[in-house]
């Protein structure tokens, strides 16, 4: 086995706010992991209270002309690395006016980032090409308070390639690739028709709302197969974040806030996520509480027992659920043969339930699909 890191494009200066932008994949060995590096700087005028860099990307494909390889948005890219791999993906998130932030959302294709089986191979493909659409404005509009509009040196994207270029003996890949994005309504169910061409991996639902609790949206989740004939399973949105404590490791978030007392501020932990807060080298006194929802609130006194504006918070989150994310694997995550075999299938559904209006909500199939 012989593996190599490749830089394919390094920080390319973005000169619009928000565009789509395409990449050609000019390899030819097989390719275990794409890492997209965005950054954004933040208004001179801050704090940036615009969300982080992965609400700003609507989408990363890997396409082959028509044929959609994987697609994912920035929330939804980085919170499947972190169910795939274990930890957190690097991320860098600075609300202070004028500093740089960055966040990596890889796209991966195996079982770990060694899987000589399933890999991507671009030989396979006759025109792969990477397309990531972002749009600076995606939460609040650039100026004052959010990110700075494009410019000299930013925003910037990189492309980083795990590649083998020994060893690799592809049968496969990894299709992770969005089916659906609604927003709940107040009740009824919400029937989403999964694919039952290829075999399933994991099963992917985000479910948000700005400080909301993604327990709410959803009354039950179920999956169910030939109109009820076969339900593997079916779950309220809290025991199936309960069960998720057993088959995901917690992930840790680490982010530098600019908050005045009282103010609340994302974790990006979604539901029964916990963690602290310190005011880093300042000298202030910072705690925090109401981290039950997606968001914490500060309390933030200087050592007077002054209240205080624009305080650096420093922030470490800990989370099974991190971007309002709730995940299902089907079996044994290593072992093909244990994933959901759809053959013979007539349909099946995905049967959300709804409970709570507003909550948006992305559906995310990850499919075996052979060569």
């Amino acid at each position: 086995m012989r593996i190599r890191d490749v830089i394919l494009q390094d920080r390319l200066v973005q000169t619009v706010n928000a565009r789509t932008w395409t990449f050609n994949i000019d390899l030819v060995d097989p390719v275990t992991e794409f890492k997209i590096w965005f950054l954004a700087a933040n208004n001179a005028v801050g704090p940036n209270e615009a969300g982080c860099i992965p609400y700003l990307i609507d989408n990363i494909e890997i396409i082959d002309g028509s044929e959609v390889i994987a697609a994912l948005n920035g929330p939804c890219a980085f919170s499947m690395a972190c169910f795939e791999q274990g930890f957190a993906p690097l991320h860098w998130h600075q609300e202070l006016g004028g500093m740089n932030q960055y966040w990596v959302m890889p796209i991966t294709f195996g079982r770990h980032l060694q899987d000589p089986q399933w890999i991507f191979d671009p030989k396979r493909f006759r025109n792969p090409q990477i397309r990531i659409t972002y749009n600076l404005a995606a939460v609040a509009a650039v100026g004052a308070g959010a990110y700075a509009t494009a410019g000299a040196n930013t925003p910037q994207i990189s492309v980083w390639a795990k590649i083998m270029e020994e060893g690799a003996d592809p049968i496969g890949y990894f299709m992770t690739k969005e089916i659906e994005e609604f927003t709940t309504a107040l009740t009824g169910e919400h029937v989403i028709y999964l694919p039952v061409d290829f075999p399933h991996r994991k099963l992917l639902i985000r479910s948000y709302c700005p400080c909301g609790e993604m327990e709410l949206a959803f009354q039950t989740l179920k999956v169910s197969v030939d109109q009820d004939k076969w339900i593997p399973w079916q779950f309220r949105g809290n025991d199936l974040i309960f069960l998720m404590k057993d088959w995901f490791t917690e992930v840790q978030l680490h982010l530098k806030h600019s908050m005045d007392n009282g103010e609340a501020r994302q974790h990006y932990g979604g539901n029964y996520a916990h963690g602290l807060i310190s005011s880093g080298t300042a000298s202030y006194i910072a705690t925090v509480r109401d981290w039950a929802t997606n968001c914490f609130t500060a309390d933030i006194q200087d050592d007077a027992g002054a209240d205080m504006t624009n305080g650096i918070v420093w922030s470490m989150g800990m989370t099974r659920t991190p971007f309002d994310c709730w995940c299902y694997p089907w079996g044994d995550q290593n072992k093909a043969g244990d994933w959901l075999q759809t053959a013979g299938m007539g349909n099946m559904r995905l049967v959300l339930n709804q409970l709570t209006a507003g909550y948006l909500t992305q559906v995310v199939c990850q499919q075996a699909h052979p060569y």
